[in-house]
């Protein structure tokens, strides 16, 4: 039976594990929040001990972003699979899906449990094929998608046949603006209603920003002219599409066959991992351990894998997704369409479902080569591989498992606070988390104001604070660093050993926000990482959350809401665009002086709606005669 030391290196993350014996025969596949706890619980109870347990021998995983993703998954390996343990219902009930009827002169949008089967579908991809969306998990989620899309995409909802549809006047969903009234000829005519579908079908594959665009015009037109009501309408239809839950769109032409492919390299460990997709379903995933020099690149790596994997591989997909495209892909692609019947293709996607594999992919390969690393280094706590990969890449010693976040706030020199947070193995540890009133600093001056908080922190090195961290995080440049240095230094003269030693020995860096630069001490050039650099994440979600932090401890200093009703009265912006623009640029006046290109780079924030933000906080500064400069 598997040991208790082999479930604690599991993942404390969603997805799915696979219980298999000696043989490598899969007894049971399950689904979880936190695939560790769960496995677990199998174990941990004569009340729940199974028969086959003290068969299982390993327990392979596959990590998803959420829970969701994990029973879908689920639910597709019990299938492919059929492994003896699992629970089987009799009616094998389906998950809903949402259909577009593109095959009727007039389409319809509505729910459905049944799929076409292949020999039902039309082998040639044109607008007159059926498309389905799906699946949902919960069918009061897809319910719910259906009444927004149905809210903001007049379609018909009545289920008379196309041919049927000759009307002599609309019926009442016309009147209440929910249906384009096709059923008579002289209010909307063919080329218009399949207009309107083929912009539902282009909404459901993911391309929402010609809707979103169209929407905020018409909200904007509205405000203009003084239609505030109407505007509201449009914005609330806005934030309804961003609530919607998105689920990729089933190809039920796509019966090719897809490997997805990431490699993570964690110091002398390359791992890549491949998960198999057939006929619009995962099929399973496996991860490879590979020698390789130190300095070898991740396109390096993805091209001599594919080329020595392949060699001997019993099927070969049509095609092989990359996180990054190898090196020579095109003759790898050549070389791999040789020894088959038909065109195999080495790419690497940018967007869509596909990319959301990728993701998938890459987290297990980071999740399976930090348990690796964790083996050879004889490390016995299973770290974060974010907190590995960090520790490796910025030689820490030790790894970072404790990491401090601090930020200034402040409203032009008002009631300057700071925020301590802390992110212990990669996640956030709130009961550590400190506030600071900014005390002998002048307002205004970020410098110095850190240079005192840092101060006042190393001064508590007792267990009040927590543990000394690991890793200490500046929000800012080198120059924010350097006071923050000069502070935790001076501070450490005055300790008495071991503290002094040990807050001397603790490494700072400071993250840079318009280039995401890192600056270490000691070194003029900052270091810079790829966007899915899983250190890179980890920091910058530190520092967001000090940034969070920070504003809402000065927002209760200051004990109102006027920034909050400034950005707010600015139409298309909500609650939630509010604070990722505060916690981007700290203030009205940041937002203010930032540029719509800075603006637009915010998540959720289009460029139309930039210039509106831009202006919109410049005429509000004016108006107040408030003066430039944080």
């Amino acid at each position: 039976m598997i040991s208790p030391e082999d479930i604690a290196h599991l993942p404390e993350q969603p997805g799915v594990y696979l219980m298999s014996n000696a043989e490598g025969r899969i007894l049971y596949i399950g689904k979880a929040v936190n695939i560790r706890s769960r496995v677990q619980s199998h174990f941990a109870s004569s009340n729940t001990f199974k028969s086959f347990y003290p068969q299982v021998a390993t327990v392979d995983f596959l990590v998803t972003d959420n829970e969701v993703d994990a029973l879908l998954l689920e639910n597709s390996l019990v299938k492919e699979k059929q492994p003896p343990y699992n629970v089987r219902l009799k009616d094998d009930k389906r998950f809903p899906y949402l259909k577009l009827s593109l095959d009727e002169k007039f389409p319809q949008l509505y729910l459905t449990r049944t799929l076409p089967k292949k020999s039902e579908v039309t082998k040639k991809r044109d607008k007159t094929n059926p498309r389905y969306f799906g699946p949902y998990v919960h069918v009061h989620e897809a319910r719910k998608t259906l009444q927004t899309l149905q809210e903001i995409f007049p379609l018909r909802s009545c289920r008379i046949p196309s041919k049927d549809l000759k009307l002599d006047r609309p019926c009442l969903e016309f009147e209440m603006h929910q249906c384009l009234a096709p059923c008579v000829a002289s209010e909307c005519g063919e080329e218009e209603y399949r207009e309107l579908a083929l912009k539902v079908e282009k909404f459901l594959e993911g391309d929402h920003k010609e809707v979103r665009e169209d929407l905020e015009s018409k909200m904007a037109a509205a405000a203009e002219n003084l239609a505030f009501e109407k505007a509201a309408i449009y914005r609330d239809a806005i934030e309804a599409l961003g609530s919607l839950k998105q689920r990729q769109a089933i190809d039920l032409l796509q019966e090719d066959s897809e490997d997805y492919l990431a490699a993570s390299q964690l110091g002398d460990i390359t791992c890549v991992a491949v998960i198999r997709r057939r006929g619009g379903a995962i099929r399973g995933s496996q991860h490879y351990f590979l020698e390789v020099e130190t300095e070898t690149s991740v396109k390096e790596v993805l091209s001599a894998f594919i080329e020595q994997h392949y060699s001997v591989a019993p099927e070969i997909p049509r095609r092989i997704l990359c996180t990054e495209l190898p090196y020579s892909h095109e003759v790898l692609s050549k070389w791999l369409t040789s020894q088959t019947s038909k065109r195999i293709d080495v790419k690497q996607p940018h967007r869509g479902p596909r990319l959301k594999m990728l993701d998938m992919a890459q987290q297990n390969a980071e999740f399976h080569a930090a348990e690796q690393y964790r083996k050879s280094h004889g490390n016995k706590r299973r770290l974060h591989p974010a907190v590995l990969r960090l520790g490796v890449d910025l030689k820490l010693n030790p790894m970072p498992v404790r990491i401090e976040g601090f930020d200034i706030s402040h409203h032009r020199g008002e009631e300057p606070v700071a925020s301590m947070v802390v992110f212990e193995n990669g996640l956030v540890k709130k009961s550590d988390y400190r506030k600071f009133k900014i005390k002998s600093a002048r307002g205004g001056d970020d410098f110095r104001s850190m240079e005192e908080v840092i101060g006042r922190r190393f001064l508590h090195t007792e267990e009040s604070f927590g543990r000394l961290p690991d890793l200490v995080l500046i929000d800012g440049g080198p120059v924010q660093l350097e006071f923050a240095l000069l502070a935790k230094n001076r501070i450490a003269e005055n300790l008495e050993e071991p503290y002094r030693s040990q807050v001397e020995n603790i490494p700072m860096v400071s993250l840079a926000k318009r280039e995401e630069e890192i600056f270490l001490p000691e070194q003029s050039e900052p270091v810079v990482f790829d966007d899915r650099h899983e250190g890179r994440r980890l920091l910058q979600q530190v520092r967001d959350e000090s940034h969070r932090f920070a504003i809402g401890f000065h927002r209760k200093r200051k004990g109102g809401k006027r920034q909050t009703s400034q950005l707010e009265s600015i139409p298309g912006v909500g609650p939630a665009r509010m604070e990722k623009l505060l916690i981007r640029f700290r203030s009205m006046e940041g937002v203010a002086q930032a540029s719509p290109e800075e603006i637009a780079e915010t998540p959720g924030i289009t460029a139309d709606l930039a210039e509106a933000i831009s202006k919109h906080c410049r005429e509000m500064l004016q108006s107040s005669g408030a003066t430039e400069g944080a």
